[in-house]
């Protein structure tokens, strides 16, 4: 017996396209259906799942995978190199000024500095004394800066005559007094420093620094031939600083600033302490820790 053939039709093949289409159709508003409708409880469940899920131990001991590995730079952060290891405190070295031999240095210092203040009062009173015995309150000052003790003596008619670098008669005891005082201030650098006014020298552009430097050769002589031991004071000097530095303004027309024609004797202060403080943190110096050895002078005090 013959079969039948069923034959089909093409107009009937896209009901299966339709088919399929409306299938995901209705899949798709179903997924949005419940995603426009949330469980407040089970979402804040599922947020906090993940979070104990990538911030928890992977395992006993374990890190977090969001704790371990190096942390991301942002774009324009430069990467830091890793911070060096805290130092054992059993293994820093002393800090020098923590060692006794140090202290004992610094003490001394201040011991020697304290001894050289007081020898630079002791001076200074010896001075003033004999001023004030000789009437020349107005022509001597004497003062202690931070540069140490320094000695005023103004030259019009007291020391020389005018333009003149031969020391005047009768002048002996004050500048002897001057001599016997800074000898017994230890062994501090000493400068003797010659000063002018402005009033130039006729046909000689250079006769006011002549002038102050020859004058303060003269009171240096003198100093040391009546009682400034060289000896002890190996750092002695002189200089003449014409009229470039004057006390008052200079007027070479009017002759107002003849308070700048002086003689000044510097007796410098030795920094003791700082002295000590920079060989505890420099180089070595004469002894093992670099503290160098500090013989302070005692005042000599003089009737």
């Amino acid at each position: 017996m013959a079969r039948k053939r069923v034959h089909e039709h093409a107009d009937e093949r896209w009901l299966l396209t339709y088919a399929d289409m409306i299938t995901l159709l209705m899949a798709l508003f179903m997924v949005l259906f419940s995603m426009a409708v949330v469980n407040k409880g089970k979402f804040d469940e599922l947020a906090r799942s993940l979070k104990e899920s990538f911030s928890g131990p992977l395992g006993p001991g374990g890190d977090s995978i969001l704790s371990v590995g190096a942390p991301i730079p942002a774009p324009n952060d430069t990467p830091q190199p890793d911070p060096l290891p805290p130092i054992a405190e059993g293994s820093k070295p002393p800090a020098p000024a923590e060692t006794e031999e140090t202290k004992r240095a610094l003490e001394s210092a201040r011991v020697a500095a304290q001894l050289q203040d007081n020898s630079l009062k002791d001076a200074k009173a010896r001075i003033d004394a004999r001023v004030d015995e000789i009437g020349l309150q107005d022509q001597v000052e004497t003062q202690i800066l931070a540069e140490g003790l320094v000695i005023r003596l103004l030259t019009d008619n007291v020391l020389f005559d005018v333009g003149s670098a031969t020391i005047r008669s009768g002048t002996g005891p004050l500048l002897e007094a001057v001599a016997q005082a800074i000898n017994a201030v230890g062994d501090n650098p000493i400068r003797v420093a010659g000063h002018t006014d402005a009033i130039p020298f006729a046909g000689n552009p250079h006769g006011n620094d002549q002038l102050s430097a020859d004058r303060a050769v003269a009171v240096y002589s003198y100093l040391v031939d009546h009682g400034l031991s060289e000896e002890a004071h190996p750092d002695l000097g002189f200089e003449g600083f014409g009229e470039r530095r004057p006390l008052t303004p200079n007027d070479p027309k009017t002759g107002a600033g003849r308070r700048n024609r002086r003689v000044e004797v510097l007796v410098k202060k030795i920094d003791y302490v700082g002295e000590a403080q920079s060989a505890a943190t420099g180089a070595l110096g004469t002894n093992a820790v670099g503290i160098p050895q500090i013989t302070p002078a005692a005042p000599q005090i003089h009737p």
